[in-house]
């Protein structure tokens, strides 16, 4: 899908992983990217001159307005870091707070464009999976489950995306399934980051993508379907 209108972005969440790659590919089809970033100097290093980045902190609410201004849309891919133990308190401060953070933020800035969000599959069904991310970063699936709530409530148009199992591979080349269920984490439902991206990519515009919620895992077979065709059957939540 080409842009239409608004042209510069806001990622939160992009100086790493699946964030990063949105944020990149953003810039390859010609957006105006701004990333938030605790370390404005690390950032620009890795991420390069042709970003934006902006000084701001999730769980600080007072430093994000400057990040807010002047933007069309915002992705919000943060979370507390993976792959090792965090605090329920860090989790609740980074995964819920700096999500509500930034949508009072966006509020008082006059935003009018749409906030896309990334979750996890699994928050609403269990599995030994959720359990033990659960225990690894306290709670975190819990944390995720309300703050959707909040999102929802909220006056923004908004877009949920839930992802599977996230890996590190090509993207475009396995059939991705777009639902509206609950699915539970567990690696068979998996997908690359590179799809991940395209999917926020494309959702941020795509109008039966507003007010709406749905998961994304790979399927079996070879990648057949455009993103606009996958997004067209989705219902507003």
């Amino acid at each position: 899908m080409s842009k239409a209108g608004g042209n510069r972005v806001l990622v939160v969440g992009g100086t790493r992983g699946t964030g990063r790659l949105i944020a990149r590919l953003l810039h390859e089809r010609s957006y105006e990217v701004r990333v938030l970033a605790r370390d404005p100097a690390r950032a620009f290093a890795e991420l390069g001159s042709a970003f934006e980045v902006v000084a701001g902190d999730l769980t600080k609410a007072d430093t994000l307005p400057p990040a807010l201004r002047d933007v069309d849309h915002i992705i919000f891919t943060a979370g507390a870091p993976s792959g090792r133990y965090a605090s329920e308190n860090l989790v609740k401060t980074t995964d819920y707070d700096g999500v509500i953070h930034t949508l009072t933020a966006a509020r008082s800035a006059g935003f009018r464009g749409r906030f896309v969000y990334l979750n996890s599959i699994g928050i609403k069904t269990n599995s030994l999976a959720g359990f033990l991310i659960n225990l690894l970063k306290r709670n975190t699936l819990v944390w995720r489950r309300r703050v959707e709530d909040k999102i929802r409530s909220s006056d923004l148009d908004y877009t949920i995306i839930r992802v599977g199992f996230l890996l590190d591979r090509p993207g475009g080349e396995r059939a991705v399934n777009v639902s509206q269920g609950t699915l539970p984490l567990a690696f068979r439902n998996r997908i690359a980051r590179a799809d991940v991206a395209e999917a926020f990519v494309e959702a941020m515009q795509h109008p039966r993508a507003s007010r709406a919620t749905f998961e994304i895992v790979w399927g079996k077979g070879l990648r057949r379907e455009s993103w606009s065709a996958l997004l067209d059957n989705l219902k507003p939540d």
